[in-house]
């Protein structure tokens, strides 16, 4: 945008907009100490900034001084750096935490550029989502786990994201051009999601690898759930005979790709590290997906190893499933397959995942989980978060996963508010079946807040005909006060410090 002002003649504006900036900067900082602003600012800038941001807004006396300052910025040609420093100065205060409630990864081509940015963030934490899942047991060495996601990608015409890694599919292709070579593959070829002209050469060859990596995922999860009967989806084993020498090489070969590529290792690494099956943060309960539930409304009992597990103890043995899976426990890797698109699942809320019968035949009805007809219940909702250990007046369920259909008047709340879903189908693929571009949830001292999107175009766009990205906001919960530093849970751990301090000043 500053390129294109400049170009324009408008070199005249930079003062007006460093102080229009400035005014942002107070209002963002405001809530802080002066201290935490401090650590956030630009080491480039951070005297000019602090005395900017703290200067008094009717100060007769010091107005020539500040003018003087921001001149000389302008006269040393170090405007351009400072707007976009004090521009990321203002994100960076805007946001103090950022919760990414599961599915980095699916049908978009910028998982690898989003999660290069988000382990920059100053303070994040991520709920995995089953897309995370599956890439995740993919580079652990789950080979169903391998399939199930290219042939996602394959489907929504989305290799770039694979090909970011250096992943290479070159003998993916040229297996399917040799064992497909008659077959036309009618029923894998793709719709053109994204409303481009049709390639039907790269059609065709994208149905083909799509075949041939579909025949080796359903032969390969055949094998995993005749091998673990508490799986309970024995009608979900289809095939019975075993890999092709040709197709066990093949996998092989993907699946070393995957677990050894470097790049991927540190943005799995990253999800570990900051990520967990569920979080509980200010009274709230933040998940991807659900809390299997039965027609009853109890939760129900899924089996891991010998043992079953419900509510929160099977979200407790889940992170901690995923984390051995890590390490290389070869049932823990086994299972990461199951936690992708298994039955009861808490990461999939389906009773199955219908890719058999969409390209060979059969019924494609994917039935939700009982959890999604209850959560619009109130009581319900109160009997999830007094499992989880929540039992505060604004306490709320927080939910990713089930993309909300806004353009058919879906809402993403329930329960008397209790609930609330966020999904609004952030990727391109996403935006038909939703009619928005997707939803943020912000949690402020005031209340819930969930604010929607309009599509985003590009960025060129946005500068060239000078485009505001339109969001609409709504008010969720208003609370009845505001909510003070001290009753969050930020606030709780500082006042056990205090009373540390304090006994240690007793004693000493």
């Amino acid at each position: 945008m500053l390129e294109k002002l400049k170009k324009e003649g408008n070199d005249g504006i930079y003062s007006e907009l460093i102080y229009e900036l400035i005014d942002v900067a107070k209002l963002v900082s405001a809530k802080y100490t002066r201290s935490k602003v401090r650590k956030a600012l630009p080491s480039d800038y951070s005297y000019i900034m602090d005395e900017l941001i703290n200067m008094p807004y009717h100060s007769i006396e010091k107005s020539e001084y500040y003018r003087n300052i921001i001149n000389g910025i302008i006269e040393l040609n170090n405007a351009d750096k400072f707007i976009i420093d004090i521009c990321y100065l203002i994100q960076r205060l805007a946001i103090d935490h950022l919760h990414i409630v599961g599915d980095i990864y699916d049908r978009g081509n910028g998982a690898d550029v989003i999660i290069d940015e988000l382990i920059k963030y100053h303070s994040i934490d991520i709920e995995w989502g089953n897309h995370d899942i599956l890439w995740m047991g993919a580079h652990f060495g789950n080979q169903a786990s391998v399939c199930n996601l290219i042939r996602i990608n394959c489907t929504y015409r989305n290799l770039q994201v694979i090909e970011n890694y250096g992943i290479n599919l070159r003998p993916l292709v040229t297996f399917a051009l040799e064992e497909y070579s008659s077959d036309k593959c009618e029923k894998f070829k793709i719709s053109d999601v994204y409303g481009e002209e049709n390639d039907f050469e790269k059609n065709e060859l994208l149905a083909k690898m799509t075949k041939a990596i579909t025949v080796i995922q359903l032969k390969l999860e055949s094998q995993l759930i005749r091998k673990h009967k508490e799986l309970q989806m024995d009608d979900r084993a289809f095939y019975t005979e075993e890999l092709s020498s040709k197709e066990k090489r093949l996998i092989e070969y993907l699946t070393y790709e995957f677990v050894n590529n470097e790049r991927l290792k540190k943005h799995i690494e990253f999800l570990l590290e900051k990520g967990s099956s569920y979080k509980i943060y200010n009274g709230n309960l933040i998940m991807h997906g659900c809390v299997p539930t039965e027609s009853d409304g109890s939760f129900s009992e899924v089996i891991i190893g010998e043992k079953k597990y419900k509510g929160k103890a099977l979200y407790d043995r889940v992170d901690e499933l995923v984390r051995k899976a890590s390490k290389g426990d070869k049932y823990s890797v086994e299972y990461m397959w199951y936690l992708w698109s298994g039955r009861k699942s808490p990461f999939y809320g389906r009773d199955k995942m219908c890719v058999y019968e969409k390209y060979f035949g059969g019924e494609t009805n994917e039935t939700k989980d009982e959890y999604y007809k209850f959560v619009k219940n109130e009581d319900f909702c109160l009997k999830v978060l007094n499992e989880f250990g929540l039992y505060g007046k604004y306490s709320t369920i927080i939910n990713g996963h089930m993309p909300v259909k806004v353009k058919d008047g879906k809402k993403p709340e329930s329960g008397n508010c209790r609930h609330i879903c966020i999904d609004g189908g952030l990727s391109k693929a996403y935006h038909e079946k939703t009619g928005i571009g997707g939803y943020t949830l912000i949690n402020n001292s005031q209340g819930l807040y969930l604010v929607s999107h309009l599509p985003f175009s590009s960025s060129e766009e946005v500068v060239r005909n000078y485009v505001d990205l339109k969001s609409k906001i709504t008010t969720l919960k208003k609370y009845e006060k505001r909510i003070l530093v001290k009753e969050t849970d930020k606030g709780k751990d500082l006042q056990g410090q205090i009373e540390v301090l304090k006994d240690l000043l007793l004693k000493y």
